[in-house]
C-alpha cells in the first residue's frame, strides 16, 4: 500500500500542476495531452485499487483527486463550446438584421428556408475531436451525467440564437397569453416555418452532434440530446396554448395549419422527442375537432328573431357555407382528425385517409352541420307573417346551400343523394309558396257553371282576381330571389297556373258577347282601345296568350322579380359589415348586424 500512496502523491502533485494554470488547458495541445494521460493513470490506478479491494481512506482520496479532474474537464468542455459559438460581428447567408427600437443591438434573422435535407455543422470537427476526448475521460471516471449536462448548458446560448433568429421565442406561450386572435395569427404564421426548421434542420443537427461527441455512449448521448433540446421543446407549448385559446369557429383555419406543420415533422422526428410532438398533436386534433362542435351548436341556437326582410339568403347561411368551403381545402387533415377521434387511424399518421366519400367521418359530420343549418332556417322562416315570404326565403337559402355545395369539393363529400334531399325540400317549399298565393287567386276565377253565361259575376270575378294580384304584386315586389335561373322558373310556375284560369274567365267573358273586356288587364302594348263604350274586336284577346293574358299586375311582378334576380345574382351580396383575415371568417356572433354593406362574393 505504500506503493500507491507514492503513487497518489506523484499524480497528484502532476495533476495539481494543471488544475492550478489560470488559461484553459486546450489552449495548449501539449498541456491538454499531458492532462489527458495523467487522468487516464489515475483512473485506470483506481479501477485497479477496487478489484483488489483496497483501504477506503486511500480509495477515496484517489476518488477526490478524479472528482478535481472531472470538474476541470467539464470546464474544459463547456470553454471549448463556448468558444466555438456564434460570432454576431460577422455575416451569415440567408439573414437580416432586425433592430432593437431602442438600442442599436440587433438579432440576425434567418430567411425562409426551402430545403430541410441539410445538417449544420454548428462545431468544427476539431473542437467536435477535443470534447470527444474530455467526454470519454469523464464517463470513464463516473462523470457521464455531469459531461452530459455541461454540454447542454454550454448549447444554450447557441440554441437561444438560433430560436430567435427563427423570430420567435421559447416562452412565446407567456409572452402572447393576453394577446388577441389577430395578435397570436401573426405569431402562429412565425411558428409553424420556425417549427418546420427547428424539427427538420436544428434538431436533427444537435442529434448528430450529440452523437459525435458522446460516441460510444449512447445513454449519455440522450442525455445530453434532450437536456439540449429543452427551449426546442419549449416551442411546442405555444402549439398548446393556441389549441386552448382557440375555441371561436374562427380559429380553425390557423389551428389546422399548426396540425399540418406538427404532422410534417413526425417522418423526421427524434424518437427521444416523440411524447412531446404527439402530445401537442393530440391537443391540436381535440381542439379541431371541438371548433366543429362549436360551429354546430352555435348553429342550432342561433336565435329567430333576425331574418332579411326581402326574403333573402340570411347572413348566417353565407357565413356556414362560406366556412364550410374553406374547410373542405383541408379535408384531408380533417378527416385524419376525425378518424383519430374515433380511434381508427394510425399514430404514426401511415393510415391512408380518405375524405372524398359521402362515408367519410368528415361528410358525415358537415352534412349533419348543414342539416342543423336547415332545420334553423326552417324555423326562422316562422318569423315572417307572409306564408308566401316563408317559402320565398326558404327557397333563396335552399339554392344557395345547393349552389355552394356544387361549386366545390362538399359535392364530392356530401354526394348527390345528399343534394337531391335539399333539392326536394326546395322544391316542396316552391310548391307551398304556389299554393299559399296563387291558389288563393285561382280560386277566385273558378266558376259555379250555372254562372258561365252572366256577366255581372264574371266580371265581378275578374275584379276580384286583378284586386287580389294587385295586392300581391304591391307586397311581393318588394321581395327577392337570389337566384336568376330561380326567377324564371318562378315565372313559369306562375304562368302555368294562372295563364288557364284566366284564359278561361276570358273566353267566357268574350261568349256573353258584353263589354265587359274592359276588366281584362292586358300588357301595355296590348290594352284594348273602347271604341264607344266597347273595345276594339281584334284586341279583346291578345294574339299571345300564353303570356299575354296575364295581368299587366302579375306581368309587372315578374319583372321586379326579373331585375331583383339580375340585381343581385350578379358580382354582388348582402354580406355583415367586416373584413376577415386570410383563410380566417367573421366569428358567429357577427352573422347578425344593424348595417350592411354590398360586397364582391369570390
Amino acid at each position: 500500500m505504500a506503493g500507491m500512496e507514492d503513487t497518489l502523491q506523484a499524480l497528484n502533485d502532476l495533476i495539481s500542476q494543471f488544475l492550478c494554470l489560470n488559461r484553459p488547458l486546450w489552449s495548449s495541445s501539449d498541456d491538454a495531452d499531458a492532462f489527458l494521460e495523467a487522468v487516464d493513470e489515475l483512473t485506470s490506478t483506481i479501477h485497479s485499487l477496487e478489484s483488489m479491494s483496497a483501504d477506503h481512506i486511500l480509495l477515496e482520496s484517489f476518488d477526490h483527486l478524479l472528482e478535481r479532474c472531472s470538474l476541470r474537464l467539464g470546464e474544459e468542455l463547456q470553454h471549448l463550446i463556448d468558444a466555438s459559438g456564434f460570432d454576431t460581428n460577422c455575416s451569415y447567408p440567408n439573414t437580416r438584421k432586425s433592430h432593437d427600437d431602442d438600442d442599436d443591438r440587433h438579432t440576425l434573422v434567418a430567411q425562409p428556408v426551402s430545403n430541410f435535407d441539410i445538417i449544420v455543422d454548428a462545431l468544427p470537427e476539431g473542437v467536435i475531436f477535443e470534447a470527444n476526448r474530455i467526454a470519454k475521460r469523464m464517463v470513464a471516471a463516473g462523470f457521464g451525467d455531469s459531461c452530459a449536462e455541461t454540454y447542454a448548458s454550454s448549447r444554450l446560448n447557441f440554441i437561444d440564437e438560433s430560436i430567435a433568429r427563427l423570430g420567435v421565442h421559447a416562452h412565446m406561450a407567456e409572452m402572447f397569453k393576453s394577446a388577441s386572435w389577430e395578435e397570436l395569427e401573426i405569431q402562429i404564421m412565425c411558428w409553424i416555418p420556425a417549427i418546420r426548421v427547428v424539427f427538420h434542420i436544428l434538431i436533427p443537427s444537435e442529434r448528430h452532434l450529440c452523437d459525435s461527441i458522446f460516441e460510444g455512449f449512447t445513454s449519455y448521448s440522450d442525455v445530453a440530446f434532450v437536456t439540449a433540446c429543452h427551449p426546442f421543446l419549449q416551442l411546442l407549448s405555444f402549439g398548446n396554448f393556441i389549441a386552448a385559446a382557440g375555441k371561436n369557429p374562427e380559429c380553425l383555419f390557423r389551428i389546422v395549419d399548426m396540425y399540418d406543420a406538427v404532422r410534417d415533422i413526425l417522418p423526421v422526428l427524434d424518437d427521444a422527442l416523440n411524447p412531446e410532438v404527439a402530445a401537442l398533436r393530440e391537443c391540436l386534433g381535440l381542439s379541431i375537432k371541438a371548433i366543429l362542435m362549436a360551429l354546430e351548436n352555435l348553429v342550432r341556437r342561433d336565435p329567430s328573431e333576425s331574418c332579411p326582410l326581402d326574403g333573402g339568403v340570411h347572413p348566417m347561411t353565407r357565413y356556414v357555407m362560406n366556412y364550410l368551403v374553406t374547410a373542405c381545402v383541408s379535408r384531408h387533415t380533417l378527416e385524419e382528425v376525425m378518424l383519430l377521434e374515433f380511434g381508427s387511424s394510425d399514430p404514426s399518421g401511415n393510415c391512408p385517409i380518405e375524405p372524398d366519400r359521402p362515408t367519410s367521418s368528415l361528410a358525415i359530420h358537415l352534412a349533419w352541420i348543414v342539416d342543423v343549418l336547415m332545420g334553423n332556417l326552417v324555423s326562422k322562416s316562422k318569423v315572417y307573417s307572409h306564408a308566401p315570404l316563408s317559402c320565398v326565403f326558404l327557397v333563396n337559402n335552399g339554392i344557395y346551400i345547393i349552389k355552394k355545395v356544387n361549386g366545390c369539393e362538399l359535392k364530392v363529400l356530401l354526394g348527390e343523394d345528399w343534394i337531391k334531399v335539399i333539392h326536394s325540400k326546395v322544391n316542396q317549399w316552391i310548391l307551398e309558396y304556389r299554393r299559399a298565393t296563387w291558389g288563393k287567386a285561382i280560386m277566385i276565377l273558378e266558376m259555379d257553371k250555372r254562372f258561365c253565361s252572366n256577366v255581372n259575376v264574371i266580371t265581378e270575378k275578374l275584379s276580384r282576381f286583378n284586386n287580389f294580384v294587385e295586392a300581391i304584386c304591391q307586397v311581393q315586389s318588394r321581395w327577392v330571389l337570389v337566384d336568376k335561373q330561380q326567377g324564371v322558373d318562378f315565372s313559369i310556375l306562375v304562368e302555368e297556373l294562372v295563364i288557364p284560369a284566366y284564359r278561361d274567365m276570358a273566353e267566357m267573358l268574350k261568349a256573353t258577347g258584353s263589354a265587359g273586356e274592359s276588366y281584362m288587364r292586358l300588357e301595355d302594348g296590348d290594352q284594348p282601345k273602347p271604341n264607344g263604350g266597347r273595345p276594339a274586336k281584334q284586341n279583346c284577346l291578345p294574339p299571345r296568350l300564353n303570356s299575354s293574358c296575364i295581368p299587366v299586375t302579375v306581368t309587372r311582378w315578374l319583372h321586379c322579380q326579373a331585375v331583383a334576380v339580375e340585381r343581385m345574382s350578379a358580382t354582388r351580396i348582402f354580406a355583415p359589415v367586416c373584413k376577415p383575415a386570410p383563410r380566417s371568417l367573421p366569428g358567429c356572433g357577427d352573422w347578425f348586424v344593424d348595417s350592411y354593406e354590398v360586397v364582391a362574393e369570390s
